[in-house]
C-alpha cells in the first residue's frame, strides 16, 4: 500500500462517524506522481495521537531528617530524589495537521504534602532562645521535637475540653486547623515533603505501512520521557492488533470498479491499540485503522 503523508490533509473524510454499524473511509488520492516519476494512487494513512499523563515525584530532605529516628521514632529520607511514572495512555486518530501544532500540554495538576509552605522551601521555625550561647543542630531538633508533642498535647486538651477555655463550634474547627498547620510545619523539618506533579505529553505517530509495533519513547526514572532512541530507560510501546475482520459499509453499497461512477475508498479496520510501559499495559483503544483495512468502491453521486 502505497502512502504518501504529505497528502494527509488532502484526504477527503467521507464518512467520519465511528461506530459498531458504521465502518469510517475516505476518498483515495491521485492520481499524483511518485519519487521515481511515475503515477500512482495514495491510500489514506492513519496517525495516532498517544497522550502519556506522567507523575513526577519528588523528595525533599528536611534539616532535621538525621533525627527523625530518635527523637520522633520514625524515619525521614537522607536522601533527595526524583522519580518519574506513566500512569495511563489516551489513544486518538489526527484528523488534519492542527495534532503537530503541540508535543507537550501544561501540567494539569500538582499536589504536594506541604500545607501552609511553598513546595520547595521550609517553615521558618526557629527554635525558642533561653541564651545567646549557639544551638547546634541537634539542639534545634530536639527543641522542635518537644513543639511537636507540645502541640499534640494542646490539640487533645481542645478535643476533650480539658483546655479550660470555651472553644467550640467554629471557632474549635480554626483553632484544631491552625494546630495541624502548625505541627505539619515542625513535621516537614524532619520527614522532608513529597511532591507530586502529574502532566501530559502528547506524542504523534504516522503509522507505517502495515507494521504492529512501534517504540514511541523511552521513560527515564530519574530524568522522565526520553526520545525512543535514547540508550537506557523502560520502553514505551504501542502494538497494533487488526480485527482480522474485513470491514463493510453499512450505509451504501458497494459497486463493481468498472462502473463510471466507481469512487475508489479506502475502509478502516476495527484495530486494538495497546499502549505498554515495559510489558505493562497503562491505557488501549479500539481505533480505525486504514493501513488494515481494504479498498471498495462506491457511487460518485457527482459524476451522475
Amino acid at each position: 500500500m502505497k502512502r504518501f503523508l504529505s497528502l494527509l490533509t488532502l484526504a477527503v473524510m467521507v464518512c467520519t462517524a465511528v461506530s459498531a454499524q458504521n465502518t469510517p473511509y475516505r476518498t483515495v488520492i491521485g492520481p499524483y506522481y511518485d519519487a521515481t516519476g511515475a503515477i500512482a494512487l495514495a491510500d489514506p494513512s492513519t496517525t495516532i495521537v498517544v497522550d502519556l499523563t506522567i507523575e513526577k515525584e519528588q523528595t525533599i530532605v528536611g534539616p532535621y531528617a538525621r533525627y527523625a529516628q530518635k527523637y520522633l521514632d520514625v524515619r525521614g529520607s537522607l536522601v533527595e530524589k526524583t522519580s518519574y511514572t506513566i500512569k495511563s495512555a489516551q489513544l486518538s486518530v489526527a484528523t488534519d495537521n492542527t495534532i503537530f501544532a503541540t508535543k507537550e500540554i501544561a501540567p494539569m495538576s500538582v499536589t504536594t504534602t506541604s500545607l501552609i509552605n511553598p513546595a520547595d522551601e521550609f517553615a521558618k521555625v526557629l527554635p525558642d532562645r533561653t541564651s545567646l550561647s549557639p544551638m547546634t543542630a541537634e539542639e534545634a531538633a530536639a527543641q522542635a521535637a518537644q513543639a511537636i508533642f507540645t502541640l499534640r498535647k494542646k490539640r487533645i486538651e481542645l478535643i476533650t475540653g480539658d483546655a479550660g477555655e470555651n472553644v467550640f463550634g467554629g471557632g474549635l474547627k480554626d483553632a484544631l486547623e491552625a494546630l495541624d498547620a502548625r505541627e505539619q510545619a515542625y513535621l516537614e523539618l524532619f520527614l522532608g515533603k513529597k511532591i507530586t506533579t502529574t502532566y501530559t505529553e502528547r506524542i504523534v505517530l504516522p503509522l507505517n505501512g502495515t507494521t504492529t509495533a512501534y517504540t514511541i519513547a523511552k521513560l527515564s526514572p530519574s530524568a522522565g520521557l526520553q526520545v525512543a532512541t535514547a540508550a537506557d530507560g523502560s520502553v514505551v510501546k504501542i502494538n497494533l492488533t487488526p480485527s482480522g475482520i474485513a470491514p463493510k459499509l453499512a450505509t451504501m453499497s458497494e459497486i463493481d470498479s468498472r462502473d463510471k461512477t466507481a469512487l475508489q475508498v479506502r475502509l478502516a479496520d476495527s484495530t486494538t491499540c495497546v499502549v505498554t510501559v515495559d510489558d505493562k499495559v497503562v491505557g488501549s483503544a479500539v481505533l480505525p485503522v486504514f493501513e488494515f483495512g481494504r479498498t471498495a468502491y462506491i457511487a460518485n453521486t457527482a459524476k451522475r
